[in-house]
């Protein structure tokens, strides 16, 4: 399953080839803002130690243990979306499969992290990566400008990342006068419900398919 993170490792070799790559990269990302890949590399070169400190809470849990040692991923072939609409309604894996095939998303096209030094860290980044969608699901947010920028808000404050940091941000000036208001009145509510919630990347969401919905939200503490 860490085939594709190994075959698009690309280790940089020194201090001045990372911030040279860096630089570069939010060059491009400034550039082609619609290309994904840009973006999601500027946040691997970005939040290196972030990822650490992410990886650490996660040996300090037993589950964030066993995702370390499982190393699962989030497919199309792990989360078969036909599947999971097969599922009942109130459950966390239709209600994912719903709002993936109602978007006409794919979990394969989260771009491959490439430049975090280690693969476990790598995987970690990755995972953080794959599992974006399910926060979408669990905190009821659509994927308007408005919605993603809410979502980010919450990732800054659970794993302080510098990209959902920036993206937080320098999002919420994209935001027009009514939904900077709506913004204000969402935050306190979200990082609340950021800070006491179960830490997301210590949730063995492949364990949870079949979970009703409504509780999966209460036992996170996200209710």
């Amino acid at each position: 399953m860490l085939r594709d993170l190994i075959n698009n490792h690309t280790p940089l070799k020194s201090n001045f080839e990372r911030l040279s790559t860096l630089f570069q990269c939010a060059i491009n990302a400034y550039k082609y803002p619609l290309n994904g890949n840009h973006l999601s590399q500027l946040g691997e070169l970005s939040g290196y130690y972030c990822v650490e400190d992410i990886h650490k809470r996660m040996l300090q849990n037993p589950i964030g243990q066993r995702i370390l040692k499982d190393k699962p991923r989030v497919t199309p072939e792990t989360f078969k979306i036909e599947e999971l609409l097969k599922l009942d309604q109130n459950t966390f894996g239709y209600q994912y499969g719903k709002f993936m095939k109602e978007r006409d998303f794919s979990s394969g096209e989260r771009p491959i992290v490439k430049y975090i030094p280690d693969l476990e860290l790598a995987y970690v980044y990755q995972r953080y990566k794959e599992i974006h969608d399910f926060i979408h699901v669990l905190l009821m947010y659509d994927v308007s400008v408005y919605d993603e920028i809410v979502v980010k808000w919450f990732e800054m404050a659970q794993l302080g990342l510098p990209s959902a940091t920036l993206s937080a941000f320098v999002g919420s000036f994209k935001l027009n006068c009514q939904e900077k208001q709506k913004l204000i009145e969402t935050l306190p509510d979200i990082l609340k419900r950021a800070n006491k919630s179960e830490f997301i990347m210590n949730v063995y969401f492949e364990e949870h398919i079949n979970t009703d919905i409504t509780q999966l939200r209460k036992s996170l503490r996200l209710l």
